[in-house]
């Protein structure tokens, strides 16, 4: 078995990427577990409005969280051929993995556009809210009860073939 002497530059940026690899370790693994549980309540934020505001805060902190293992993956890669390169008295070789890189950097760009997605589905339903073309959803004390509380067959429907009347 041989032994590698290494300098102790080299030793010092391996303790240093490894913490940093354990870093970007766990907040992929915390995204993926966002991303799981967005799954299951994303459903939910349909009917439900105060669900709405979960998925966009967790929509949010699994972007971040992506985005941030992203830097530290491809600053890793780059450091580390870097590092590599620079010794060539160890004579070894380093290649950026492009497919890993594309990967990382593709789900970061998806993990972003659904957050700007959701965010801007609710600002779109809170202009109509504010508008008046739309009122805030809220379950109904009963299934035969309007939205003024008066029993659906007497409330007055203020649309005939897709246009308001006058009052």
């Amino acid at each position: 078995m041989t032994t590698v002497v290494l300098p102790t530059e080299a030793i010092k940026y391996l303790h240093i990427l490894r913490v940093a690899s354990n870093c970007m370790f766990g907040l992929f693994l915390t995204s993926t577990c966002l991303s799981f549980v967005l799954i299951f309540i994303l459903p939910l934020s349909v009917d439900l409005q105060w669900v709405t505001i979960l998925v966009i805060i967790f929509a949010g902190l699994n972007a971040v969280c992506i985005t941030i293992a992203s830097i530290i993956g491809t600053a890793i890669s780059v450091i580390f051929k870097l590092a590599l390169q620079s010794y060539k008295e160890l004579n070894i070789g380093a290649i950026i993995g492009k497919k890993m890189i594309a990967f990382i950097w593709i789900a970061t760009a998806f993990a972003i556009f659904a957050w700007i997605i959701q965010i801007c589905l609710v600002c779109a339903g809170m202009r109509h809210v504010m508008k008046g073309r739309r009122r805030w959803r809220r379950r109904s004390k009963s299934a035969t009860e309007g939205t003024t509380g008066q029993p659906r067959s007497q409330e007055k429907s203020s649309r005939v073939f897709w246009r308001r009347t006058e009052k």
